[in-house]
């Protein structure tokens, strides 16, 4: 299996996004998820948030805010769906932090990695040198832009 671990904020937005949550943050671009569409039609990836949005999942992955059913609700106009998230072990300490520890945590619960991609807007100081290899870091100006696609197909392409 290829996994996309996925931020939203800088990737499936960026400084033009004029559309809002319901809670009133940023939105999403539909230009944007259609970006990461080529990318899952292209390899299979399924995608896994790494984000902060992943706040608001229950345990279960069960939309319980409305504004990741406003996220759900985008990714399916264009035929996507979030498969799982990663979970982070300094909760008090949740934003900006043991992105990569969370990300090596579900790979190694996977027995069939073929490959992955993370795409973020931010490297954290605990990707290790192979989750480097894996990274395409989007400008958060312009959000996931074709070269990151292209980037992003030719690291789960290998």
């Amino acid at each position: 299996m290829k996994y996309i671990f996925l931020d939203v904020d800088g990737v499936l937005n960026n400084e033009n996004t004029n559309e809002s949550t319901p809670s009133g943050y940023v939105g999403v671009s539909m230009e944007l998820v259609r970006n990461l569409s080529k990318i899952v039609k292209s390899t299979g990836a399924k995608i896994i948030l790494t984000s902060d949005w992943k706040q608001g999942w229950s345990e279960l992955l069960f939309c319980c805010d409305d504004d990741v059913s406003y996220l759900l609700d985008k990714l399916r106009k264009c035929g996507l769906k979030i498969h799982n998230r990663t979970y982070d072990e300094k909760l008090e300490d949740y934003f900006y932090t043991d992105r990569g520890a969370g990300i090596r945590s579900f790979l190694e619960s996977c027995e069939d990695v073929e490959g992955y991609v993370i795409i973020d807007d931010h490297i954290f100081s605990d990707f290790d040198k192979e989750q480097k290899l894996n990274f395409v870091h989007t400008d958060s100006k312009k959000g996931l832009t074709e070269d990151d696609v292209k980037k992003a197909i030719e690291i789960l392409s290998r």
